[in-house]
């Protein structure tokens, strides 16, 4: 949990830089350089920019003395045209040059053009080998490179050089989200926050993480300091607009989120917080709309299947659900989401046989097996085995799972572990084919060396799944508590952990997981609602019992957990009766 008393550490030294930066000699009393130099040490390039100009039309400077500061504010503005004006030819002066390619590199891995950045950063090191910045930048090459393991020891690199460097503090603190989750990456923000207080890039880091950690509260205050600082500084109204969005703002959030840059709203994570505040503001149709130009483009992601159906069926678009995602949620690995959403669609048009195979598919018991997806993606990107890009031999082990050729799909990943050592994308994936092999400890192992790297949900499923299949239970715990310690919302996640809780007779702890589950996105899961009534009979709750039995039961009235949990809580004994026959009726199926 985030301490309060580093909440208030962290508010105590903002109030003290706002103090000592209204008590120093106003800037502008400064030189236009020294201004100019001010406005780039706290991340506001319009005025940098505008300060350097000065000193350009003064004739004071040329333009190679120049050219890195120019190119640093046009960065700082994710302005990588007029970037690349100043960085591109590598025009700097003897003094600049350390600067001006370790921003070109930065420059270069914003455009994905890695090879060009890692040469970029091969000259800076030629001309300043000793900077701590310079090492968090190819540690965060190294990242983007999949080489994750490289990237701790570049980012060790920078402390070493320089302990209290705000870069190298900010990159290791994101390397700790990666790995522990948000919220052991707390104290690591906050010490960077001691050397860099007007920082608007690692104040705006700083409060995503608070964000994601479930500090709302914190996490605006941090924002209205960096507004403070510099309020056009990218992603501080798309900021703005999650974290209003999560607190159940959502005309906030949508005036928020409008008030961003038009290059922020063109991105796929705008769009998608764009759809979610059209589903809760009951725009459905044109949510429908954004879900589905986002599952043109990523056709295997779950989540916005899951949102399209459910905005289509808000909008009144039975049939066009039908028509579009009946054939997906016939699939053996279709979700009970799909299946159900599919099936209360063919009930409101009247087709009860078709909806009853898709409802009685999603009520049937559901264990955590973890088992191959077909990819939607393009066949091209199948056509050959020897693929040096992760993406691409993701979907191509896919292929080789889906048509039964296991062995292969192993070898293909081992080849890309090998060749790509300290990758956790490689690991991770290495572990999904030993899985599907059925080699359940040398996947534990993958999986395991990818955690050391990123434990998001997941790799945290397919970990708790590899585990189940090896009978571990309490590495299932153990996997499952570390994910939720370290911050991570993930429903499923808490619900999986409050059955665990529950089985191991720790009631007490179990309904409070079970609560939080159902706060935070699993209201709607009759399996987590049934626990939760099975756990309210265990602490003695009948009422609880009694009311999420029947919020289980309601939601799907075929799904034998929330049968047997609505028996087992109701004091009607003719409703007892006719659930226990209903219930074997069902079994038998």
């Amino acid at each position: 949990m985030i301490f309060r008393a580093d909440l208030r550490r962290l508010a105590l030294l903002l109030g003290l830089a706002a103090l000592l930066a209204s008590c120093a000699e106003p800037e502008e009393r400064a030189s236009p350089f020294q201004a100019a130099q001010a406005a780039l040490a706290r991340g506001d390039g319009l005025t940098a920019e505008s300060r350097l100009r000065t000193v350009l039309d003064q004739g004071g400077s040329d333009e190679t003395e120049l050219a890195a500061y120019f190119g640093q504010a046009a960065l700082q503005q994710d302005d990588r045209g007029k970037a690349r004006r100043w960085l591109g030819e590598g025009a700097f002066s003897p003094e600049t040059a350390g600067l001006g390619y370790r921003l070109l590199g930065q420059l270069e891995m914003r455009e994905n053009r890695l090879a060009q950045a890692g040469a970029a950063f091969d000259r800076a090191l030629g001309a300043d080998p000793d900077n701590p910045e310079l090492w968090t930048d190819i540690g965060r090459l190294r990242y983007r490179g999949g080489e994750q393991l490289q990237a701790v020891e570049a980012a060790e690199r920078a402390l070493a050089i320089d302990p209290g460097n705000a870069a190298g503090l900010r990159f290791r603190a994101q390397l700790v989200r990666d790995s522990h989750g948000a919220r052991h990456a707390i104290p690591w923000f906050e010490t960077a926050l001691e050397a860099a207080p007007d920082d608007v890039g690692l104040l705006t880091d700083y409060a995503a993480i608070l964000g994601d950690a479930g500090e709302a509260a914190a996490a605006l205050a941090v924002l209205r300091r960096a507004s403070e600082l510099a309020s056009g500084a990218p992603k501080l109204a798309y900021l703005n607009a999650v974290i209003a969005a999560r607190g159940g703002e959502f005309d906030l959030a949508r005036s928020l989120l409008l008030s961003a840059p038009a290059a922020e709203l063109e991105t796929s994570a705008a769009s998608l917080l764009s759809g979610v505040l059209d589903l809760e503001l009951g725009n459905h149709a044109s949510a429908a709309q954004t879900f589905d130009r986002l599952s043109q483009s990523q056709p295997d992601n779950r989540l916005l299947i899951h949102l399209l159906a459910r905005s289509l069926m808000l909008a009144g678009g039975e049939s066009e659900l039908v028509a579009r995602l009946s054939e997906r949620a016939s699939e053996r690995h279709a979700s009970p989401y799909l299946q159900t959403a599919v099936g209360r669609a063919l009930e409101a048009l009247d087709r009860r046989e078709e909806a009853a195979v898709f409802l009685d598919a999603a009520a049937r018991p559901a264990n955590l097996v973890i088992t191959p997806l077909p990819s939607r993606t393009r066949p091209e990107a199948l056509r050959t085995d020897q693929l040096d890009d992760g993406t691409g031999l993701r979907d191509f082990t896919r292929e080789f799972l889906r048509t039964g050729q296991s062995g292969r799909a192993v070898a293909e990943a081992d080849r890309f572990a090998r060749d790509h050592a300290g990758s956790g994308d490689a690991s991770s994936l290495l572990g999904d084919a030993l899985l599907a092999n059925g080699e359940i400890d040398r996947a534990i192992r993958a999986y395991s060396q990818a955690a050391e790297i990123r434990l998001d949900w997941p790799l945290t499923r397919r970990l708790v799944a590899a585990y189940i299949a090896r009978g571990d239970s309490d590495a299932v715990g153990e996997v499952l508590e570390r994910y939720l310690r370290g911050g991570g919302n993930e429903a499923e996640a808490a619900g999986l952990y409050g059955g665990w809780l529950a089985y191991r007779g720790q009631y007490a702890m179990a309904g409070s997981i079970l609560d939080s589950a159902i706060a935070h996105g699993a209201r709607s899961d009759p399996a987590v609602l049934a626990m939760r009534s099975q756990v309210a009979a265990r602490l003695g709750d009948r009422a609880d019992a009694r009311r999420f039995a029947w919020r289980a039961y309601k939601l799907q009235p075929l799904f034998p957990p929330a049968i047997r949990a609505l028996a087992q809580a109701s004091e009607d004994a003719a409703l007892v009766a006719r659930l226990e026959r209903k219930l074997a009726k069902v079994t038998t199926r």
